[in-house]
């Protein structure tokens, strides 16, 4: 249980930042681990940097408080919010992070990334204040999150991506057949089918798709165009 105290030791202020190098190190390591644009040394020094600015917050209650004691003339008037100094580092943090985050394909990568530096900084806060217990329940849960429910994520939520996909047909079959010929081998190739929009005149369809993520772009024009009943195939 954290304790407000008039003095803080060297050795306090040392294992402060050895907690920190320790938490952001292993946060760190599981996002270099999985080849992150943001790994091991940018998290530690989050998470040190915010456990230093939580030490100096620290620091400055101590030297108040004992300023107070020796001139209690001066204690009514004298005013600090010791929660300033964190909260620009919360919200600074997150211009870091936002430098992780790509977009390509339609596809938004690095918010996890991000999220993770956000939050390595905020138990950095912790650690500096000496909140030691809260910071390490805090660690484990971020380091579970991030490996533990990786797998859910993989299998159930984060394996497909969306795209929207022209087939144009064959005129000599009927349209009718070579749609329903088309979504059999869309169902082969383990893809959804989110919504479709035809056009006879044209002789074609235009699919919103539901694809696995490790089916490239190539990949699915040439395995959808071998068919004898489609003439063209363009990704949207």
């Amino acid at each position: 249980m954290h304790s407000f105290t008039l003095h803080i030791s060297l050795q306090e202020i040392i294992l402060r930042i050895t907690m920190a190098i320790i938490i952001g190190g292993a946060i760190g390591y599981e996002r270099g681990h999985s080849n992150r644009p943001a790994g091991f040394r940018t998290h530690i020094l989050v998470c040190l940097g915010a456990a230093i600015v939580s030490l100096v917050q620290d620091n400055l209650r101590v030297s108040i408080s004992l300023y107070a004691l020796l001139h209690p003339e001066v204690s009514k008037v004298m005013k600090t919010d010791l929660g300033r100094i964190g909260a620009k580092v919360v919200s600074g943090i997150g211009f870091l992070g936002a430098g992780t985050i790509m977009r390509g394909k339609g596809v938004i990568g690095g918010l996890t990334t991000a999220a993770s530096i956000w939050v390595t900084g905020c138990i950095g806060l912790g650690v500096g204040w000496g909140f030691y217990y809260l910071s390490i329940l805090g660690g484990l849960a971020v380091l579970i999150t991030l490996v533990t429910l990786k797998v859910v994520e993989r299998f159930l939520i984060d394996n497909r991506m969306i795209s929207r996909v022209s087939i144009e047909f064959n005129p000599e079959n009927n349209y009718e057949e070579n749609i329903s010929e088309t979504y059999k081998v869309l169902k082969d190739m383990q893809i959804k089918v989110k919504s479709m929009k035809k056009d006879e005149a044209e002789e074609s369809v235009t699919y919103t798709l539901n694809i696995p993520k490790e089916l490239q772009d190539f990949d699915l024009i040439s395995n959808i165009s071998s068919y004898d009943h489609i003439k063209k195939v363009q990704i949207l």
